[in-house]
């Protein structure tokens, strides 16, 4: 992994300034936005689908108790006939041998059920189903005693809310909605049945069973959702624990059973009802009815704002985007241009033209370096004219140096005929002076720059010594004394004087 990081980072730093630039940007400015971006809008999105959610289980929650009450104004009905007197007793004079007792003790029923029924709408019809099968029904719909939904039964015990009545036993029950035709119309009801008691005689134990139709439409009236422009985004129903259909916005599926194997998903695309919708489905169960309380909604209608915030977000946020791409890339050109003017400048001057000058298009750092190369191409040029001028005075120098180096030699070559002059006519002291003298000289002025050993010093101040007791007739003695282990040391010549 380490090596890899160093050869990206090599790949990086022999990449263009220009292209440098434009990854740092992206990878430090552009991609983070662009993240952070979705991961709010991430974010948001999902903050308003939760409230959304909490919205939506809120409201199944308020159709639970409103279905809560409307059924208990049926279930109170039911009960203020199961409580009825009149009715428990004439329901003993339907066991009457007598004919004219059994048809009053009917009439009686009869009216009775007739004014319980005024009190609710949505009462289809209610019956009350004696022990021998027989029964006393009026049906609201069709508005006769004779006539009524169970004319399809010889034996009343054999219905479906008398049975689960029996099973109830002394709790109230309540049967799923089923399909009916009365009249050459079709519909939908669910029944609240309960077996009655004479209050008056426990012992003698269920005298009969009452069992009150209602429409369907009383439920579908609680779920109802209002359509928008024509269509329908939203949807409530209710399923009982059995999977039974007790009440749907398009009746025709209200009373069937959905089947195990079939999703609510798959059911509520089946129907039609919010056909090519993307449909999000809540549950809320009311733990008293044992009913199933169902929302469905068009999730992308829902949360259509939203969608739009999201679109809106994404669109600014590619624009700024563009808008910093071509910002940047229009930094770079400029960059780019202004490092291409001055690498050809340098290039310009590695082949020895010192007199080129770069374009200042700017006064940002790249137009100063460029006014700095300007200025040190023209300091440089400066410079060599003034090397040419210093190489011009050093050959002066020089041969003037060569014409003082010929003056010496004159000397010492005059001064070499006098000694042997002084020889010839045997004045050795005049001799040995003359060489003295020519010694000293040449020591003088032959590299005057240079080191000369200690021992080499000492002899050149012994000669002029020399030269000066011959000069002053031997007035005075001077006398060198070195230690041996310095005689080596090197030091500048004439650093050893003697001031006279």
């Amino acid at each position: 992994m380490y090596q890899k990081w160093k050869i990206f980072l090599r790949w990086f730093a022999d990449q263009k300034v220009g292209r440098k630039i434009m990854y740092t940007f992206l990878v430090t400015s552009v991609i983070p936005l662009l993240v952070l971006q979705v991961l709010m809008l991430y974010v948001i999105s999902n903050d308003m689908k939760d409230k959304v959610d909490e919205l939506m289980e809120n409201q199944l929650a308020q159709i639970s108790e409103r279905v809560d009450l409307t059924m208990d104004v049926y279930a109170n009905l039911v009960y203020q006939i199961y409580a009825d007197d009149e009715i428990i007793a004439c329901i003993d004079g339907c066991e009457s041998k007598s004919a004219r007792m059994r048809a009053g003790a009917y009439r009686k029923i009869c009216g009775k059920i007739q004014q319980y029924g005024l009190f609710a709408s949505g009462i289809e019809c209610i019956s009350i189903i004696l022990e021998d099968g027989q029964d006393i029904t009026y049906d609201f719909g069709l508005a006769s005693a004779v006539d009524n939904l169970w004319d399809g039964y010889a034996d009343k015990k054999n219905i479906v809310p008398y049975r689960l009545a029996q099973e109830a036993s002394a709790n109230m029950a309540v049967s799923p909605t089923e399909r009916f035709s009365r009249g050459g119309r079709e519909g939908r009801i669910f029944h609240i049945s309960k077996q009655m008691y004479d209050f008056a005689d426990i012992q003698k134990g269920v005298v009969g069973t009452v069992v009150m139709s209602i429409n369907e439409s009383v439920l579908n009236d609680v779920c109802s959702t209002v359509k928008e422009d024509g269509e329908q985004y939203s949807i409530n129903f209710i399923v009982d624990q059995d999977g039974n259909i007790l009440s749907y916005p398009e009746s025709f599926y209200s009373g069937i059973t959905l089947a195990k194997d079939r999703t609510m998903q798959e059911f509520i695309e089946k129907t039609g009802v919010m056909e090519g919708k993307t449909i999000a489905i809540h549950q809320y169960k009311n733990e008293d009815l044992g009913w199933l309380f169902f929302n469905a909604y068009d999730e992308d209608y829902i949360l259509k704002d939203v969608r739009h915030i999201q679109y809106l977000t994404i669109a600014i946020g590619l624009l700024l985007f563009l808008a910093s791409l071509y910002l940047i890339r229009y930094t770079v050109t400029l960059i780019e241009k202004s490092t291409r003017n001055i690498v050809a400048g340098i290039m310009e001057v590695q082949q020895g033209n010192l007199h080129v000058q770069v374009d200042i298009e700017s006064k940002d750092e790249m137009g100063q370096i460029a006014d700095n190369f300007n200025t040190m191409t023209g300091k440089v040029q400066g410079l060599i004219e003034e090397v040419k001028a210093v190489t011009e005075k050093q050959k002066e120098a020089e041969i003037r140096a060569l014409e003082a180096q010929i003056n010496p030699h004159f000397l010492y070559n005059t001064l070499d005929s006098i000694n042997w002059m002084a020889i010839e006519k045997e004045e050795y002291e005049i001799s040995r002076m003359v060489r003295n003298l020519g010694v000293i000289l040449r020591y003088s002025v032959d590299k005057s720059n240079k080191m000369a050993t200690v021992a080499e010093m000492a002899d050149w101040l012994e000669k002029y010594m020399s030269l000066q007791r011959m000069r002053f007739n031997e007035a005075f003695d001077c006398e060198i004394h070195i230690q041996p282990e310095t005689e080596k040391v090197r030091v500048y010549k004439l650093l050893l004087q003697i001031c006279p």
